[in-house]
């Protein structure tokens, strides 16, 4: 019975262990914000289910030292205030921290209490610890084990292993509440670093509380490269093996290798130690062999903790490897803090009906043997996946009962006892259709008034769906069930109300609710006026047009006539009919305007075409222009022709004119001359007889006659031809015969011979001749 009641028990606290370690650690610590670390960051406590930040009023380096210690980061380097590390969110625990710097933790510090303050955010505290400018890394590295590396000038960089031991590398332990040194690592043990190498040939005593205290070449001086990176392994390093990260078989590394702990004298002192180093809050029980057994050395017996050191080492033991214990007799804790919540992720936010999705459920740290559970908050929908830190789960072909929010959570199964981790953070898995895909019939700008259609088609499984038709602009919506897998929208008589751009919709109904599709692309609706090219003709009312190779000859002065015409719907709008760089503009009556010309003239010369023009809707619309008509203005005929025939008469008169003077000239020329000559001529030779050659000067002195043959002739009265009387018979006369060439060979005789006998002649035979010859000179020789 006794029995019975003790296995109750233990059961039941078993039971509590659980569920107090399913809750996160009252006063827990951790720092966060943008630009934090390990040791530095905002500080943030956890309390009452949520974290909270610190205000900074009254915050000092006091408070900073308790929060850096409880984090293992050394000495404080600074308090900050005004949300440094930028503004927290949720609650403000704690106001008016007073610590005196010893403190385990900054909830045993003077306070006025969780949740009284009177501050905001911008008022959040932060620290930064010395532990800030020193890390470790690398593959293989953890808390207390790694690549060494120092913050310096705003950058990370790395130490090289040149004269590094075990003084260099307590120095880094202690700094980083690491404990003692246990190994001094070189040749890029934990893998090289990159950029800077800032120190080289560091030479420390094991008594400074940093690297840079210690003797080195200066920042940024070496002969070194990543090849050659130093590392630490710290003594103080523990870590919990077989379960979680803060449950577990206790495992300490020292001499190089991992041992594990008997289980003498093991108490929930020694567990507080193990728990508050990792921290995982406090602990909650201190248990034998439940995390299975460990292989190697066993390293510690006898620990004896009071509960306040600050690693297994500093409480009392038996010495490193002095037990009487095997590994049946592992020692381990349980931490008040639960396993770390998952993360949840999904691979699209949108899901197409049918298809393939995958969800995956991720742990901060590896735990071997634990199982994720996807759920689903609004059904009982789960599934269960095994994973040391992942899972993913996949959904196949996926329809609107798969739309909702899902969570992960992990489990962990420890002998007989199942831990599990809070719920992470929900993701939503949208179903919907496929886009829909929209066209406009028929395509490209429409006519004012003509009918169209937009039909919407969709690629899908899921038929009976509604189409929505809607327009970008404006309210316009329109709906139409379908039972197949399209639906067409008729628009008729369209005007410029209609123009826009259209898009299509897809609505489902699913079993709770609403489902649609995402908008198609859009089409664009335009609207214009389309005008035919206008006619345009020629007349002439009076008959002055003819129609030649070059185009209309028009005569000046006749009436011609434009007549532009259209074949439009739209009636209400004008013509402009264009010429010689001039417009004119008539409105048009039956789809047609007429340009009248009364009178013919010159500058109405040149080519003429016309358009129609037409205003709708405050739009104005222009049809093409017509092919030219050429127009050729030609002087009229009746004034021509009146004018040829007069001067014609003219030249007809000039030319009788002419015809009558010469004739008259030439008969001047001839009878008088030929009267003369024979005259002379026979008087010469009758009544005469060449004399000498002497005294010819003086036979031509005073004798000119041509003068006086013209003389003669000039002063006849009227028709000298009516005072000539023709001998009727030349013996009538007694006259000697001679050559007629005589007078013309010899002209200088003849002349002399008159000189000569001028004064011998009778007075009855020369008085005529005195008569007729006085005052003649010689006439030119004719040849």
């Amino acid at each position: 019975m006794g029995g019975t009641q003790q296995n109750v028990l233990h059961f039941l606290m078993l039971v509590s262990c659980i569920f107090a370690f399913l809750a996160p650690a009252a006063g827990q610590i951790r720092l966060a914000g943008s630009g934090s670390t390990w040791c530095s960051g905002r500080v943030e406590i956890y309390h009452s289910g949520s974290w909270g930040t610190v205000c900074d009023d009254d915050w000092d380096l006091n408070d900073a030292n308790v929060v850096c210690r409880r984090l293992g980061c050394g000495t404080p380097v600074s308090a900050t205030a005004s949300a440094h590390f930028g503004q927290g969110s949720g609650e403000i625990w704690l106001d008016n921290v007073a610590c005196s710097g010893s403190e385990s933790s900054i909830t045993e510090c003077g306070h006025n209490g969780f949740g009284k303050h009177n501050c905001g955010h911008g008022e959040d505290a932060g620290v930064v610890c010395l532990g800030a400018h020193t890390r470790l890394s690398g593959p293989g590295s953890t808390r207390c084990s790694g690549r060494v590396e120092i913050y310096h000038s705003s950058a990370w960089g790395t130490v090289c292993d040149d004269d590094w031991d075990l003084n260099d590398a307590k120095v880094v332990c202690r700094q980083l509440g690491c404990g003692t040194a246990v190994e001094a690592t070189s040749s890029a043990r934990f893998g090289q670093g990159t950029g800077q190498i800032w120190l080289d040939n560091v030479a420390c005593s094991g008594s400074e509380s940093s690297l840079p205290e210690c003797g080195h070449n200066g920042f940024g001086k070496h002969n070194c490269n990543h090849g050659e990176d130093a590392g630490v392994v710290c003594s103080g390093l523990i870590r919990l093996s077989g379960s979680t990260q803060c449950s577990g078989r206790v495992e300490i590394y020292h001499s190089s290798d991992w041992g594990t702990i008997c289980d003498d004298g093991w108490d929930l002192n020694d567990a507080e130690v193990v728990c508050r180093y990792l921290d995982c809050g406090t602990a909650l029980r201190a248990i034998s062999a439940v995390f299975g057994e460990g292989s190697g050395q066993i390293w510690l017996d006898d620990v004896a903790c009071s509960g306040n050191e600050s690693s297994l080492i500093e409480c009392g033991h038996n010495g490193f490897g002095k037990h009487n214990c095997n590994h049946g007799e592992d020692a381990g804790v349980i931490c008040s803090v639960s396993l770390p919540k998952p993360s949840i992720s999904v691979n699209e936010d949108q899901f197409t009906w049918g298809q393939d999705i995958s969800i995956t459920c991720s742990i901060s740290s590896e735990f071997l043997d634990g199982t994720f559970t996807l759920k689903k908050t609004s059904s009982n929908f789960s599934q269960t996946e095994t994973g040391s830190r992942s899972a993913t789960f996949n959904i196949h072909r996926v329809d609107f009962s798969h739309d909702g929010l899902y969570q992960c959570q992990y489990e962990k199964h420890i002998s007989s006892n199942t831990f599990s981790s809070p719920l992470s953070d929900s993701v939503r898995i949208s179903v919907t259709v496929s886009k829909p895909n929209i066209s406009i019939s028929p395509a490209g700008e429409v006519t004012w008034g003509q009918n169209i259609g937009i039909t919407c088609s969709i690629s899908t499984q899921t038929l009976g769906g509604t189409f929505i038709l809607m327009k970008t602009s404006d309210s316009f919506n329109r709906t139409q069930n379908s039972n197949t897998n399209s639906a067409t929208f008729n628009i008729p008589e369209v005007d410029f109300d209609d123009e826009g751009s259209y898009r299509c919709q897809y609505q489902e109904s699913g079993p709770s609710h609403e489902f649609y599709s995402p908008p198609s692309d859009s089409v664009r609706l335009s609207v214009t006026v389309r005008l035919q090219r206008p006619s345009i003709s020629l007349t002439s009312p009076n008959a002055g047009l003819v129609w030649g190779p070059e185009g209309a000859q028009i005569t000046g002065g006749y009436s011609f006539v434009i007549t532009c015409s259209i074949n439009s719907t739209f009636s209400s709008g004008h013509f402009i009919l264009s010429f010689s760089g001039s417009n004119l503009t008539e409105s048009a009556v039956n789809n047609s305007a007429s340009f009248s010309f009364p009178v013919a003239e010159y500058e109405h010369q040149g080519n003429y075409s016309c358009v129609y023009e037409v205003t709708v809707s405050t739009r104005t619309f222009r049809s093409a222009e017509t092919a030219p008509i050429t127009v050729i203005i030609k002087l009229s005929l009746m004034p021509l022709v009146s004018s040829v025939s007069v001067v014609i008469l003219l030249l007809l008169l000039l030319l009788l004119l002419a015809v009558w003077l010469i004739l008259r000239r030439r008969q001047q020329h001839k009878q008088p001359a030929a009267l003369i000559q024979t005259q002379m001529v026979v008087q010469v030779g009758n009544d005469y007889t060449w004399g000498d050659n002497e005294g010819d000067e003086d036979v031509y002195v005073n004798v000119d006659l041509h003068q006086k043959i013209k003389g003669e002739a000039a002063g006849v009265d009227g028709d000298w031809s009516d005072d000539y009387e023709e001998p009727v018979n030349d013996d009538d006369r007694d006259f000697k015969e001679t050559d007629p060439g005589d007078y013309y060979r010899c002209p200088k005789e003849a002349c002399m011979f008159v000189d000569n006998h001028r004064e011998d002649d009778d007075e009855e035979k020369t008085s005529d001749a005195e008569d007729i010859f006085e005052n003649v000179s010689p006439l030119s020789p004719v040849y």
